[in-house]
This record gives structure tokens, C-alpha cells and sequence, in this order.
């Protein structure tokens, strides 16, 4: 079965903000993806364009949301060089900037072939530095929550 954007579908990062802007949090969506899944043995895989990350903050002007996307694309993923977000179920492997950490994986079925999840993910595993700014009175935690709603087809 196919894993591909829908309607209903979303693939999103939350990133949480601290020093002067805790409370606050960077809400990146991927609205570019493809993938393959099995329901028996339930195992699939995902693979994110990193080049299409869309910042959806609540918070920033229009100007700011576009800068902090492409900060995201550019200086974080380096989607230029490394286009691909993969997770593999089966191996359990979360691949950033070519680098591959474990990442648990919650997820449940939440109606037929709708599939609902969340997991922790720590950017330090990947080789990314926690941005700051303001000599580190802004910064950014180094767990972010990958959330999604994917329908197979």
C-alpha cells in the first residue's frame, strides 16, 4: 500500500523554544512525501522531501516564517545535500543529513488504513547543534516531536 499527501494527512516537527522565547515553538510540516506500507506484518517506510519544509508558526509574521523554513532547509537538513528524510519500521532507523539513529515510533490505527503516531527525537543524534541566538539567550530544545496522520492507499 502507498504512503503519499492527502487531504487529511500531515507529517509535522515541533520544535520548543527557550531562554526569552520558552513557551514558544517552531511548527514544521512536510508537505512532500512518499512511501510503502504493510499492515501484516504492520511495518512500513517513509521518506520526507527536506527541500519542501514549511514553517506553519502561529507567532511569526509571513517574513519570519519564510526565513525560519528556509534556516530549516538550508543550515539544519542541508537539503541540498541531503534531500531525504527516511524512517524504516522495520529497522527502526530514523536517517537525517545521512545519518541514522534508532527513534521509537508510537503509533496506532486510528480508522482503517489511517495511521496515527508520535516519536521523540533528539536532533544531537543526527549532528545538529541545538540553533541559538542573542548569545544563547534564545535557543531551541534538542527534542523535538515528530507527530503524524498518514492514510495508506
Amino acid at each position: 500500500m502507498n504512503i503519499a499527501p492527502g487531504p487529511e494527512n500531515y507529517v509535522r516537527l515541533e520544535v520548543l523554544k527557550t531562554g526569552f522565547m520558552k513557551g514558544k515553538k517552531h511548527v514544521f510540516e512536510f508537505p512532500v512525501y512518499r512511501g510503502i506500507g504493510e499492515r501484516n506484518p504492520n511495518r512500513y517506510e517513509i521518506s520526507l522531501d527536506a527541500r519542501r519544509i514549511e514553517c506553519k508558526d502561529d507567532w511569526l509574521k509571513a517574513d519570519d516564517l519564510k526565513k525560519v523554513a528556509a534556516y530549516a532547509v538550508k543550515d539544519m537538513l542541508d537539503a541540498e545535500k541531503y534531500p531525504e528524510i527516511m524512517y524504516k519500521s522495520e529497522s527502526g532507523l530514523l536517517t537525517i543529513r545521512g545519518k541514522s539513529a534508532p527513534v521509537g515510533v508510537a503509533y496506532r490505527e486510528s480508522s482503517p488504513n489511517v495511521f496515527e503516531g508520535t516519536a521523540s527525537v533528539d536532533m544531537r543524534l543526527f549532528g545538529l547543534k541545538p540553533p541559538t541566538a542573542a548569545f544563547g539567550a534564545i535557543g531551541t530544545e534538542p527534542i523535538m516531536k515528530l507527530s503524524f496522520k498518514i492514510k495508506l492507499s
